[in-house]
């Protein structure tokens, strides 16, 4: 009698406590309405409320962000750490545009927007995504994100990266995806055929494909893109769209809150038909 395919199963699960800040790995994670838990619900902005990330400030990928209650550490190497408590500051907010959505947020003082100017070298602000904040997902108007570039959640594929990395002639990480939930025990790609999924007891549904960016060329820790734009012209090759779009993951939203750790099951609730239409 052969015996059942085993699930996949969650190898990881990161946060970005700030927008474009260097991931920080959990053991376990609470989904609330806005996605993972103290996800992306810091930003760093120009004067204006224009948001800054990695893509033009590389630098803020080695920004060691760490949440505490009540606020966040900053900290990275050579630098003194500031803790950031916004609710001990005046209430005072600014309206930043993350990828032309207008968020009101609120500012997190001048000791943080001092430490954030002066580790970048630019004149910069951080903001909170705090309760009344607001921004709609894009195309799902009823549901709320947060400082992320569009969706609440992100989910990559060990098995897709091993066969990214067999094509690429360049080493790459998985934390250069810059996934919230990363999955393994399935076939390269098998996430593409997938439309929902339920970890743990909460399940998620797979709207969308991640399209990818330079910011993917940027090694863990360094302040420098990879000078031949890898992997993103292995990706271009082996996995776009129509367009020659790159993609690499998957964008999630949670029905409901719950609590998911690493090692949990990943069962596949419903697949996708050939169409793209969600089949039972």
């Amino acid at each position: 009698m052969s015996q059942p395919t085993p699930l996949p199963r969650v190898t990881a699960l990161h946060q970005f406590p700030v927008k474009s800040c260097a991931p920080l790995s959990l053991e376990r994670g609470f989904v609330d309405a806005l996605g993972l838990a103290g996800d992306r619900r810091f930003m760093v902005t120009d004067p204006d409320g224009q948001f800054l990330t990695g893509r033009r400030h590389p630098r803020l990928a080695s920004l060691l962000a760490t949440p505490i209650e009540g606020g966040l550490v900053l900290a990275a190497e050579g630098r003194t750490h500031l803790v950031v408590r916004p609710q001990a500051q005046p209430d005072e907010r600014l309206q930043v545009e993350v990828w032309r959505q207008s968020v009101s947020a609120r500012r997190c003082g001048e000791a943080a927007d001092r430490w954030i100017s002066g580790y970048l070298g630019v004149e910069a602000r951080l903001v909170h995504f705090d309760d009344a904040s607001r921004r709609p997902i894009k195309d799902v108007a009823e549901r709320q994100v947060g400082f992320a570039d569009g969706y609440p959640l992100l989910l990559t594929s060990e098995s897709s990266l091993d066969w990214l990395r067999e094509r690429c002639p360049s080493p790459i990480e998985m934390t250069q995806f810059r996934p919230n939930i990363v999955v393994s025990g399935a076939l390269p790609w098998a996430e593409d055929d997938w439309q929902e999924i339920r970890i743990g007891g909460l399940s998620f549904v797979l709207h969308s494909p991640c399209e990818r960016c330079k910011f993917i060329t940027l090694p863990p820790r360094s302040e420098s893109f990879h000078p031949l734009q890898q992997p993103l012209r292995t990706l271009i090759a082996h996995h776009s769209d129509a367009n020659r779009t790159p993609l690499f993951g998957h964008n999630l939203i949670a029905r409901g809150e719950g609590v998911i750790e690493v090692g949990m099951p990943v069962e596949i609730v419903r697949m996708r038909s050939r169409d793209g239409e969600a089949e039972a």
